[in-house]
């Protein structure tokens, strides 16, 4: 039996203890609403938490509204803005074409307002267009949405000349960092929300070792969005429900603890492995993810390919989308201009805390040995 090496820390990492331990006291009691004691209790470990997460974003206390994940962030953002739109205006958004899902998504929901959705190219490794961004830009557009790095390919986007850009013409942009908060290997490896510019940018706890089911959107002073879920006025009344403390202190106590440190040159080390193997790298040129390895083994097909990695120990995804049982095509690879076909190939390997170099030394053996065994 395999000792199993865990790579797909870009889709979610383990829960750390520091995060365990401070979720345990809030599994049984606690409202935050509350005005007796365990209530105050509750909201003191969110506002703690709250000082974390502000504090790793480089931003007010009051601009970080805790949500139930990325996806939720992401749809708060979007829809929030879209809904707070005071400007009749300003009726066209912008989304990068190969964002997440839970962004590409929310266009359904934007046409249904009345807004004109239009998707910006990305080049081969799934960067912005910055030319196309451009020329769609203009006094009619109220928010581009552009992710820091690709969760697929890891390739990073240059955030800063984006939001001089969209700024120019006056529209709002929103940036999802869920790939890029606490991780060691982006660039530069401590970023604030000042060095990016955005006025909304979504984080996920279960991506930095804390707990799923928690997240935060960043909101800069000033930026109007409106509630998508009614409640009881929670968040600044535009996240309605119950808080989830213990998720939260959880997130809390992950976010206070050092990200681990991944070497460049085990990522570069297994790349030049792979493509010993036959593997096509997708990102060759400018900034990267160093947790991030993306191949594609041209001919085979990744969910055949993934299979055969987890019956000899290896947990690795293709970060596309999984439907009945087969991926789907990557819509990132479509949207850098690769056939279906290529984008049925991609493979993700992504490390995290705990990856050990020797474990990527042995991956590729195994990986090896199911190619020998594919090819006859």
């Amino acid at each position: 039996m395999h000792q199993r090496i865990y790579l797909d820390h870009a889709a979610t990492t383990p829960l750390s203890e520091a995060a365990r331990q401070a979720m345990t006291p809030w599994l049984n009691a606690g409202n935050a609403s509350s005005l007796y004691q365990e209530g105050r209790q509750a909201k003191e470990a969110i506002d703690s938490a709250r000082e974390a997460v502000s504090e790793a974003l480089g931003c007010l206390f009051a601009e970080v509204i805790f949500t139930s994940g990325g996806t939720e962030a992401a749809n708060l953002a979007i829809i929030g803005l879209a809904l707070g739109n005071e400007d009749p205006a300003r009726n066209r958004v912008l989304l990068g074409a190969a964002e997440h899902h839970c962004v590409l998504h929310t266009a359904d929901v934007l046409r249904r307002l009345g807004y004109s959705v239009e998707l910006v190219g990305v080049d081969r490794e799934a960067r912005l267009d910055m030319a196309d961004l451009g020329r769609k830009l203009g006094p009619d557009v109220l928010l581009a949405s552009v992710m820091h790095a690709n969760n697929e390919l890891g390739s990073i986007n240059p955030i800063a000349e984006i939001a001089d850009l969209v700024h120019g013409c006056g529209a709002r942009l929103y940036v999802d960092a869920v790939q890029t908060f606490r991780r060691p290997d982006a660039i530069p490896l401590k970023w604030s929300v000042d060095d990016l510019r955005a006025d909304l940018v979504s984080v996920s706890a279960h991506k930095v070792n804390g707990p799923k089911g928690t997240g935060a959107l960043y909101v800069r002073a000033g930026t109007k969005i409106k509630a998508l879920v009614g409640g009881g006025g929670q968040e600044r009344e535009v996240r309605g429900g119950t808080e989830n403390v213990a998720a939260i202190a959880g997130f809390g106590a992950a976010v206070r603890q050092q990200p681990a440190s991944i070497d460049p040159e085990w990522c570069e080390r297994l790349l030049t492995r792979l493509e010993g193997l036959g593997a096509v790298r997708t990102v060759v040129h400018g900034p990267f993810l160093s947790s991030h390895v993306h191949v594609r083994f041209p001919g085979i097909d990744a969910s055949t390919l993934l299979i055969a990695l987890d019956r000899v120990g290896i947990s690795a995804s293709s970060g596309a989308a999984c439907s009945s049982g087969s991926i789907e095509p990557s819509h990132v690879l479509l949207a850098c201009g690769y056939s279906h076909g290529e984008a049925r190939e991609g493979i993700r390997l992504t490390m995290g805390a705990g990856t050990e170099l020797c474990q990527l030394d042995e991956a590729a053996e195994r990986i090896d040995g199911v190619l020998r065994r594919f090819r006859g």
